[in-house]
C-alpha cells in the first residue's frame, strides 16, 4: 500500500463518519447502542465536524510531496488514534458500545499501525541533503 492509497482509505472513511454525524448523529449513534439525548447529539456533531477537517488534510496530504510535511500528518494522525483506539476499546469493552464498537476499534488499529508503519519507513530512507 502506498502512503497515497493510506491518506486517501482515511479521507473517505472521515468524510463518511463524519457526514454521518454531523446529519444524523442519533442514528448513528443508536447503530452502536447509544442511546440518543440532545447532549449527544451536540457532541456527535461536532466529532462530526472534527472528521470531515480531518477528512480534508488527508485527501489534501494525498500530494504532498515534501517528507516533512507527510511526517507532521502521520505524527499527528498517530497520536490521535492511539488514544481514539485506546478509548474504542475501552468503551467497547465497558460495554458502553454493542459490538458494532469493535469495527470503531479495527479502523484506528489500522490507522495506527499504518501511520507508525509509513514513519518507520520514512525514518529509514536516507535524508535528502
Amino acid at each position: 500500500m502506498t502512503i497515497r492509497m493510506f491518506f486517501t482509505i482515511l479521507a473517505v472513511l472521515s468524510f463518511l463518519f463524519g457526514v454521518g454525524f454531523v446529519l444524523a448523529p442519533d442514528q448513528v449513534l443508536a447503530n452502536y447502542g447509544i442511546e440518543d439525548s440532545p447532549a449527544l447529539a451536540l457532541l456527535g456533531r461536532l466529532f462530526g465536524g472534527a472528521l470531515l477537517t480531518l477528512g480534508v488534510i488527508l485527501w489534501l496530504a494525498r500530494d504532498f510531496r515534501d517528507e516533512a510535511a507527510v511526517r507532521t500528518v502521520l505524527i499527528g494522525g498517530l497520536v490521535g488514534d492511539v488514544v481514539n483506539l485506546v478509548v474504542a476499546t475501552m468503551g467497547t469493552l465497558a460495554g458502553t458500545t454493542n459490538a458494532l464498537g469493535w469495527s470503531t476499534v479495527l479502523i484506528y488499529l489500522f490507522a495506527a499501525v499504518g501511520s507508525g508503519y509509513f514513519l518507520m519507513a520514512q525514518s529509514r530512507r536516507p535524508a535528502r541533503l
